[in-house]
């Protein structure tokens, strides 16, 4: 990627970061506490986790690369992944920071089409990993016993009714596609029939690129189900961490506690999407969730604390790498065999060559 793609990612990150501090209250913080020596060792082994989490997302994009991705070096092929979540971390709405940067350094060893097709695969099927978390939240939700929070009952009945739903068209989605047929549904409902349909027009051709991709994807069943696996899995390895959060605050929570805190904390900050880095709205579902689990609300606010100090660490690791960007040691235009053969020219040019032959005078 060129220099000055890299310094607009990177300054748009730093922007992104400001307004995440900016919007953050630290009045009440422990910095004592927060920074002693056995805080910073748990934070240590946070980031640990989170590298186990990108290395499965680094997995899956090589799945979904297929061939393509064995041009791609396993490290260059991290930063990819670690500066993209980062970008989406600081970045309104999610997805419109990250894909792009992930495309533009794809680019870089595969074709334009390519890196634009994985790169979209791979947004999709992260969030169908989320739906699908979602779904196992409000499963536990009901299976451990609803409370009579009519808040709670409520959002995460739509959530269930709806991930289902998402997930059931996801899976039969095999000729019509998912993104255009959605869109289009949306485009014919009674409030939000004028908007969305001039969005729906405007992006139209891109709907169906995807839903291409993704018919396509969908014919080798061993990826498909391979990255959906390790989407799901790399979910369930983000509810170890506030299990992690909480025993280390004397509060003992089971994995299906974490599913659910995991659960609220995410939907909550996702429907609030265009706050960067959904300040706020995460800790505020992370609160519903401690409730039904009889948790007080003070470990929230430490727990909440905590996970935004380990996201700032990782964000401030993948920003910073945008800035690395390791040269390649030959040039693209020639093979290995080229460079062979005109190293042996050279060479003879060298040498006194032997006169040429005189051609037959009916070949002149």
């Amino acid at each position: 990627m060129k220099l000055k793609y890299r310094i607009i990612f990177f300054l748009i990150g730093l922007a992104g970061m400001g307004i995440m501090l900016w919007q953050s209250d630290f009045s009440t913080t422990d910095w004592d506490k927060l920074l002693s020596p056995k805080t910073l060792l748990f934070f240590a082994g946070l980031l640990e986790l989170w590298m186990v989490i990108y290395i499965v997302h680094v997995i899956c994009y090589f799945v979904i690369l297929g061939k393509d991705g064995k041009k791609i070096p396993v490290l260059s092929m991290f930063k990819i992944c670690f500066s993209g979540f980062a970008l989406n971390s600081v970045t309104p709405a999610g997805l419109v920071g990250g894909e792009p940067y992930r495309i533009m350094a794809l680019k870089k060893y595969c074709s334009t089409e390519k890196a634009s097709s994985s790169t979209l695969t791979f947004s999709l099927f992260y969030i169908v990993g989320h739906v699908t978390i979602w779904f196992t939240g409000a499963v536990v939700y009901f299976a451990l016993g609803m409370p009579g929070d009519t808040i709670i009952d409520v959002i995460l009945i739509i959530t269930a009714v709806g991930t289902a739903a998402f997930l059931f068209a996801f899976f039969i989605s095999k000729r019509r596609g998912l993104v255009r047929p959605f869109m289009s549904f949306l485009s014919k409902l009674p409030f939000l029939k004028k908007f969305m349909k001039k969005v729906y027009d405007k992006n139209l051709e891109t709907y169906v690129h995807i839903d291409d991709n993704i018919k396509a994807f969908r014919s080798t069943r061993a990826r498909f189900w391979t990255v959906f696996a390790l989407q799901y899995l790399s979910r369930v390895l983000e509810c170890v961490e506030y299990f992690l959060i909480f025993l280390y605050l004397g509060q003992t929570i089971n994995i299906f506690g974490g599913i659910l805190i995991l659960t609220m904390a995410s939907l909550i900050g996702n429907l609030m999407f265009i706050i960067p880095m959904q300040a706020g709205s995460r800790e505020g579902g992370m609160a519903m969730a401690l409730a039904f689990l009889g948790i007080e609300s003070g470990y929230g606010v430490q727990g909440g604390l905590i996970y935004r100090v380990r996201d700032f660490m990782c964000i401030l690791i993948g920003i910073s790498l945008i800035m690395f960007d390791k040269k390649k040691v030959r040039k693209n235009m020639f093979s290995k065999d080229d460079e062979n053969a005109e190293e042996n020219n050279v060479t003879l040019q060298g040498k006194q060559s032997p006169p040429p032959l005189s051609k037959p005078d009916d070949l002149e």
